[in-house]
């Protein structure tokens, strides 16, 4: 098994499976309202919707990196919309999964001989952005943990 396969499972288990922290990102959100994820602690605190949007947006950024480029998506980094329906919401877990999806095949589809090299951000290595990028989302799952209990 190469350590690209063992890193994309790591990723895998992050959002659905057997996670070594205890809980994984779809037990974490499962039955939350839209209203629930849209909710603050109050004025400078983060939403649920908006941790998930996060960890979206910072997925699709060690996409593109993947490619070469340091650059980011498009999408605001921890959006909410200003529409919170159950429809906005089931659009935003889909988009997550979809993420989810598409960067699973990147890191299967990335050579594992060149995880030391450099990523397009100085002093980098591709190694550190994916392992980085489980380590971000897995302190930001603990935030929205920590928040559900709290509503």
């Amino acid at each position: 098994m190469t350590e690209t396969v063992r890193i994309a499972a790591l990723f895998n288990a992050f959002y659905d499976g057997e996670c070594w922290i205890g809980l994984n990102f779809i037990q974490a959100i499962d039955g939350l309202s839209a209203e629930q994820a849209s909710a603050r602690k109050g004025e400078g605190f983060n939403s649920i919707w908006q941790l998930v949007n996060h960890i979206i947006y910072w997925r699709e950024t060690v996409m593109i990196r993947m490619n070469g480029t340091l650059g980011n998506p498009p999408m605001t980094d921890f959006y909410q919309p200003s529409t919170i329906s159950e429809t906005t919401w089931k659009e935003t877990l889909q988009h997550f999964k979809q993420v989810n999806t598409s960067l699973v095949k990147a890191i299967h589809d990335f050579p594992s001989d060149q995880l030391d090299n450099p990523s397009p951000r100085k002093e980098q290595s591709y190694y550190q952005l994916l392992t980085g990028c489980l380590q971000h989302d897995a302190y930001h799952l603990g935030q929205i943990v920590v928040l559900r209990k709290e509503l």
